[in-house]
């Protein structure tokens, strides 16, 4: 988790996780003393695409990682809210909070929230947000800076509902708890009133407590089953750049006339992606006699031998 230290003289600093080697060659993440700049909380943004771009690939899967910087954005965010509604933890009426302006491509505007943010506000926000950062792919059109100062704004409209919310005490009774946890919403539309049924034995109270742990080793294998397609997708893949590389190696060749006569000479590869030279195979000259109109190549019986074990042929 990102620890949050504090100096002598009384300074928040929000200490950033360890990133792995193929981060640190392109980002790097300092403490961050006081008020976070422009820059240290860009740079958490960057890290975290970075990350995400390798998300799908097992090798560099770190969920661990994912979270801690989740959470080392959370405390940027948090100390630039802070140290920008310092006069108001808990924002009222008179709070204002103002957005970021948006270029022509993006096809919306935000407006200004005076006071509590509503739904609508929010949504805004959220679909800025997801626009700009789909363009993260385009690095003519992405604009870190936008997307930096949108991911703050959507941050301080959430923080502020919750503060509001918060401070207005309406608290939830226990029926009312217990209601929202017994079925999801779509389900109960989908399947009418939910009939709650008293377990008749404790055999029944054993089988309900194991759903929820088959339910786990359900998505445990959908995961596993999940990655082992993609890994089978990319060897698939290598597979056909290797082919296709060793294909563009068999074409090529050195060729030159001499005497009237047209030579070519060739290194082949085998399926192994080895050169004959590798294996002190010399190079197959082939030449052509233009007033006979015929092909020769000259090849030694050792020779001969040797390209058939190199290419596999009558080994067995």
């Amino acid at each position: 988790m990102t620890s949050i230290k504090v100096t002598r003289s009384g300074e928040r600093v929000l200490v950033p996780p360890r990133l792995p080697g193929y981060l640190l060659e392109t980002h790097k993440l300092k403490p961050i003393v006081g008020k976070p700049t422009d820059e240290d909380v860009k740079t958490i943004h960057a890290v975290i695409r970075s990350l995400n771009t390798v998300a799908h690939l097992p090798a560099f899967h770190d969920p661990d990682l994912s979270m801690q910087l989740s959470q080392h954005l959370f405390g940027a965010q948090m100390a630039v809210y802070q140290s920008e509604y310092s006069k108001s933890l808990l924002p009222g009426d008179q709070s204002v909070y103002l957005p970021p302006a948006l270029p022509s491509h993006i096809p919306f505007t935000l407006e200004r929230v005076v006071g509590v943010p509503s739904d609508e506000n929010i949504k805004a926000a959220q679909n800025a947000v997801r626009d700009v950062d789909s363009l993260a792919v385009n690095p003519r059109l992405f604009d870190a800076d936008l997307s930096m100062k949108l991911s703050q704004h959507l941050f301080n409209l959430q923080f502020a509902r919750y503060t509001h919310s918060s401070a207005q005490g309406d608290f939830a009774s226990n029926s009312e708890i217990e209601e929202s946890l017994l079925v999801p919403r779509s389900t109960q539309e989908q399947q009418g009133p939910a009939v709650t049924e008293q377990p008749s034995d404790k055999s029944d109270e054993r089988s309900d407590t194991q759903i929820p742990q088959a339910g786990r080793v359900s998505e445990a294998s959908q995961e596993s089953a999940r990655r082992q397609d993609i890994m089978e997708a990319m060897k698939d893949t290598l597979d056909n750049i290797n082919r296709m590389l060793m294909s563009i190696k068999r074409d090529q060749c050195m060729a030159y006339v001499l005497h009237g006569y047209q030579y070519w000479k060739k290194d082949p590869l085998n399926e192994q992606g080895v050169l004959a030279s590798e294996c002190g195979l010399p190079r197959l000259v082939y030449w052509y006699n233009t007033n006979k109109y015929s092909w020769s190549i000259s090849l030694g019986d050792d020779h001969m031998a040797g390209y058939l074990k190199f290419f596999g042929i009558g080994a067995d």
